[in-house]
């Protein structure tokens, strides 16, 4: 029913938008840490290394998200084929009717508002991390 339409699309952009961002944070902080040969980044690092990585999960996904918004946006009236039937099907519509970058409209909006949220996200759950261990209350 409608409570569930876009919702594949849903669960497919938020794991991809996850794969892709802690990969890419994990890559970026093990390649800083061995070009400077130390064992923890300074809190700007992390939070520069966050909003990065934060940003390329949108690149990735936001085709998926614009899928998804239009399966849920859409209306559906008896006896008549929605627009949208699945994901691949969209895709394929949007492509044809407004081009490839059509699945990219709203990542501008998207990228001011994520990337510095992961930033703060990262920075703080190194800072954490760091005092918990420190402390040892993390062991």
């Amino acid at each position: 029913g409608a409570l569930y339409s876009g919702l594949f699309p849903t669960m497919l952009r938020q794991g991809c938008n996850q794969a892709v961002n802690f990969t890419a944070y994990q890559y970026f902080k093990e390649t800083l840490l061995e070009h400077q040969g130390t064992t923890q980044l300074k809190f700007w690092q992390s939070m520069m290394i966050g909003g990065l990585s934060g940003g390329m999960g949108p690149l990735v996904n936001n085709p998926i998200d614009v899928v998804k918004t239009r399966m849920q946006k859409q209306v559906v009236h008896p006896n008549k084929a929605p627009k949208y039937t699945g994901l691949l099907q969209a895709c394929s519509v949007i492509t044809k009717e407004e081009g490839l970058l059509a699945l990219w409209k709203g990542i501008t909006p998207r990228l001011l508002r994520i990337v510095p949220g992961q930033a703060i996200t990262f920075m703080t759950y190194e800072a954490v991390s760091s005092f918990l261990c420190r402390t040892k209350l993390l062991s």
